[in-house]
């Protein structure tokens, strides 16, 4: 432990200090957390800044439970900051237990020293969103640059910028009481609300549409918005899109045509805007969550703006679920209805629960994006109002927007999922 300040302990103190630390070790090895808590605070009373007791604490702090955690890092920030590495890792560690503010400090001092290795970079970005400095995180946009210079210009946390500049051109507080004050009038439906509309449009046959936004969708709205194009670069924008363009289908962002794009949110925007339940987050989840704040703005801003329609919560339809098991109540004895999934098997499993007399399973077999949309493009409705739910990931509002264009009646049952596979 040379070098590291023990030199200065007196005889009997470095003793002391060795063996709790050897004791620590050996408590660590038979994976008796407590023990090793204690051990560790006995050291800090001989002399609190060592790399070999910060090391211990942190191999700890990997399997230890939560409360334990907790401990192990009040003890890890009473140390000083001297080792760059290790103070990255006690970030880390930080970070994992949701304590940013605390990672901060420790972050700005060793992410440029370090070029953002020991998963500095993502905690120090991470934690700038988790606590809404946003302007910091801007700011930073030359650190990110240097960082994606070697990768080909491509950065993950380019989606994090991303999300601060549409967060900052937002008017964070107007929205968030617009949306409580949305949530205070008859036109934010209850889940007894939202099954009793449906129970309605059964009955009518009339076209209808309940269509859920949520954060991929967000960011498709985003990646096929002018107004976000002015906002950010190009490669914030393929870094914010790639991720949900990967999951939807086989073509990246990159290789998406301009055509391709601009079919994708036009009918996305239609879709939302035409529902007759719009599902979107609420002011009570968003109050909270900065790390998605800016691309939920940007949607709000383009497809809830001005509407005075039902909305209801994200989590309205699994909360219907939760009530009513595989939706057999709402749903169940239908003469005909389609499933558009990207689940095979899934249309199988919910025509049987719902006793369906017939099902037509729309299979999205994952190819090119291209291909994908034709075929919902060429779903057939058989006449008006008939039902078609569709569980097909960010491809859902455009499932939703071209089948209630044909007449027929469309529920995003994405979120109820597990009701039919449990």
């Amino acid at each position: 432990m040379s070098g590291d300040g023990t030199e200065h302990l007196t005889g009997a103190s470095e003793k002391s200090f060795t063996s709790a630390l050897t004791r620590a070790e050996h408590d660590l090895e038979k994976g008796d957390m407590g023990a090793v808590i204690a051990d560790c605070s006995r050291a800090f009373e001989k002399w609190p800044d060592v790399r070999f007791l910060r090391q211990i604490l942190l191999k700890a702090s990997e399997t230890a439970n939560a409360q334990e955690r907790k401990t192990i890092c009040d003890l890890l920030l009473r140390t000083e900051m001297r080792d760059e590495a290790q103070d990255a890792d006690i970030a880390a560690a930080l970070v994992n237990d949701g304590r940013f503010e605390e990672a901060l400090p420790l972050l700005r001092n060793v992410v440029h020293g370090l070029s953002g290795e020991r998963f500095s970079a993502w905690n120090y970005i991470r934690s700038l969103e988790a606590t809404g400095r946003y302007d910091e995180l801007i700011d930073s946009a030359d650190f990110l640059d240097e960082l994606a210079a070697p990768q080909r210009g491509r950065i993950s946390l380019y989606s994090q910028l991303a999300n601060a500049r549409l967060a900052k051109a937002s008017q964070r507080r107007i929205l968030l009481q617009d949306l409580e004050e949305a949530k205070k009038s008859e036109l934010w439906l209850s889940p007894q609300r939202v099954a009793a509309m449906i129970q309605s449009a059964l009955q009518a046959g009339d076209p209808f549409s309940l269509v859920s936004m949520g954060y991929d969708e967000a960011k498709v709205v985003c990646a096929t918005s002018l107004h976000a194009s002015l906002l950010l670069r190009a490669v914030e924008i393929t870094e914010m899109a790639d991720a949900v363009w990967q999951r939807m289908s086989d073509t990246a962002f990159i290789d998406c045509a301009a055509s391709t794009q601009a079919r994708l949110g036009r009918v996305y925007r239609e879709a939302a805007r035409d529902s007759a339940i719009l599902c979107l987050p609420s002011s009570v989840i968003l109050q909270d969550d900065r790390e998605h704040f800016g691309f939920f703005a940007e949607q709000d801003r383009e497809v809830r703006t001005g509407r005075y329609a039902p909305c209801a919560g994200l989590d309205t339809m699994s909360a219907l679920a939760e009530a009513d098991p595989g939706l057999r109540s709402l749903l169940g004895g239908l003469p005909f209805a389609g499933v558009v999934t990207t689940q095979a098997g899934l249309a199988a499993k919910i025509a049987e629960i719902c006793n369906f007399g017939t099902v037509n399973d729309v299979f999205l077999h994952r190819g090119s994006l291209d291909d994908m949309l034709n075929q919902i493009d060429e779903i057939w409705v058989p006449y008006p109002g008939a039902v078609f739910l569709t569980a097909a990931g960010a491809l859902g509002p455009y499932a939703c927007g071209q089948i209630v264009a044909k007449g027929g009646i469309v529920l995003d049952v994405e979120s109820c999922v597990r009701t039919w596979t449990a």
